[in-house]
């Protein structure tokens, strides 16, 4: 059941991302403006970045941190090109930078999940299988 909440929260999230980012420009309020755009990035894919690796590692719970990082940073990666690529559809813009940004993020979200997995885990009541 966890595993199947997990994953549905993430993606529940990317699916408000994909809104969140694809907002026309003047819609768009004027303190996230203020925020900057890639540290809202930063945040956006750190965010991703945990919440993808906890339900991906409940799916795969038996091989270890890596089980999910490769598929992690793949669809990442992915989904910020897919993000940036059909921005110009609504008036925005492609930028690489933000690309750049998500991955960070994603990253940073990944190795803050592997330090708390532990903790993640016993709070979720799921055993450790290591």
């Amino acid at each position: 059941m966890v595993r199947n909440l997990s994953t549905a929260i993430a993606l529940s999230y990317l699916v408000f991302m994909f809104v969140m980012t694809h907002l026309p420009k003047h819609r768009v309020a004027k303190a996230v403006e203020l925020a900057g755009d890639k540290n809202l990035h930063l945040l956006a894919f750190l965010v991703l970045g945990f919440m993808a690796s906890l339900a991906i590692q409940l799916w795969i719970r038996h091989i270890g941190w890596y089980a999910y990082a490769l598929p992690c940073l793949v669809f990442g990666l992915a989904y910020a090109w897919f993000d940036e690529a059909t921005q110009p559809l609504v008036g925005r813009h492609y930028d690489l930078r933000d690309i750049l940004a998500d991955g960070f993020g994603l990253a940073m979200g990944m190795l803050l999940f592997e330090g708390l997995r532990p903790a993640v885990f016993k709070l979720l009541w799921i055993e450790e299988t290591r």
